[in-house]
């Protein structure tokens, strides 16, 4: 009868290590293969990848976004909201529809603050925004609303298109700034991105929407199978004609949560609604679809000492910020008014004490001890009326 010879431990090793190392070429030889289509157009322009350092650079931007594998996963998957919104926006503003992959490189499809303060899905810096109309103050952003900061946006790049002429020309400027292409070609003498010899950020610009548009449109050939496009909010509209000292509570006097609420309307800032003088109505979006897991009833009115009016919240949770000083000094309370403009406030149509305990951050105390005038005539305050917010 013969023997069972065994091997030593160290021949499996080797041999493990060996199949691993096998498995690992294939690997690594795969990995190199990135799908580029024979044909690839931008905004109806065809990009001229024959050309070798164009399409590597391509390559390299598709390979990382490949790799970078929960990041674009996200992007696929947050496309499918929001891509309708965008192609209705675009097209009705002249602006091609590739121009929706620039919302992918620049924010993810999320409302995030970057170091230098550029907010929301375009990335909009605060003197841009003001420049083509949007309302920026501490209880308003409007960066963060995706339909108006998309306007803006377009503002921005048929201004672009106006200055080049093309549209990847056009893409980049959004990136560097119209003037600082135009001062970068005129030193290289060329009116075309492509010959350029330009920053490391705004050279990858490009090739990054490029390889977002191809991942986004063919999920399936850079190894993104079976991800489901997150389902488009619903909503109807809705003006608001009184101002809202404890939002939360109205929501739920609504029928839907706070939370359903600033999801459709992440530019609202804080827990309550301040119609000054001069804003009639301030346009929303209503939930439809909105589960409530909470069986807690709510007060008839809001109590006076609940959290939403003991203290002011600027609700910050929706924004991921990458620098909290995105948000600037309006946040933090400071102002550049004059001493009187400080120590009064004029109350504007449909405020009452409550909210501007809350606007100020003070207690209905202390007003009350600041206008003594007030104490049981809390309900006699009227528009127009001025009362004293700040000690002398």
């Amino acid at each position: 009868m013969g023997r069972i010879r065994i091997l030593p431990v160290g021949f499996f090793l080797s041999a493990l290590a060996f199949l691993f190392s096998l498995q690992a070429c294939k690997q690594a030889e795969k990995a190199g293969e990135v799908w580029i289509p024979e044909v690839l157009t931008f905004a109806g322009d065809t990009v001229p990848i024959s050309d070798p350092d164009i399409k590597e650079r391509l390559e390299r931007e598709l390979l990382i976004n490949r790799y970078w594998h929960a990041s674009t996963a996200q992007w696929i998957m947050r496309s499918g909201r929001w891509f309708p919104l965008f192609d209705s926006l675009l097209q009705k503003n002249g602006v091609p529809a590739d121009f929706k992959y620039l919302v992918a490189i620049e924010s993810g499809f999320d409302n995030v603050v970057s170091n230098k303060g550029a907010t929301g899905f375009w990335q909009l810096m605060e003197p841009t925004a003001r420049e083509f109309g949007l309302q920026i103050d501490s209880e308003i952003d409007e960066r963060l609303d995706p339909e108006r900061s998309t306007l803006a946006a377009c503002k921005l790049l048929l201004r672009g298109r106006k200055e080049f002429g093309k549209w990847p020309e056009t893409a980049v400027s959004y990136n560097i700034g119209v003037n600082g292409l135009r001062s970068v070609m005129e030193a290289q003498y060329t009116d075309s991105f492509y010959d350029l010899l330009i920053n490391q950020e705004s050279g990858r610009y490009f090739f990054r929407i490029l390889a977002a548009k191809l991942i986004l449109e063919n999920p399936e050939r850079y190894g993104f199978e079976n991800l489901k496009p997150a389902k488009a909010y619903t909503w109807k509209e809705a003006e608001i004609s009184d101002s809202i000292p404890d939002l939360a509570w109205w929501c739920r006097k609504n029928g839907f949560t706070y939370k359903c609420f600033r999801l459709l309307n992440p530019w609202i800032r804080t827990s309550a609604i301040h119609l000054p003088n001069g804003r009639n109505t301030l346009k929303v979006k209503m939930p439809l679809d909105c589960k409530q897991f909470t069986g807690m009833e709510i007060p008839p009115i809001p109590a006076l000492d609940s959290a939403a009016l003991k203290n002011r919240h600027t609700e910050e949770n929706l924004v991921g910020k990458k620098d909290m000083a995105g948000f600037g000094a309006a946040v933090s309370g400071k102002s550049t008014g004059t001493s009187d403009q400080l120590k009064f406030h004029e109350i504007a149509r449909g405020e009452s004490l409550s909210l501007i305990s809350i606007r100020y951050g003070i207690n209905l105390s202390v007003l009350f001890r600041l206008n003594p005038e007030l104490k049981g005539r809390a309900d006699k305050v009227h528009e127009g009326m001025k009362i004293r917010i700040k000690e002398d």
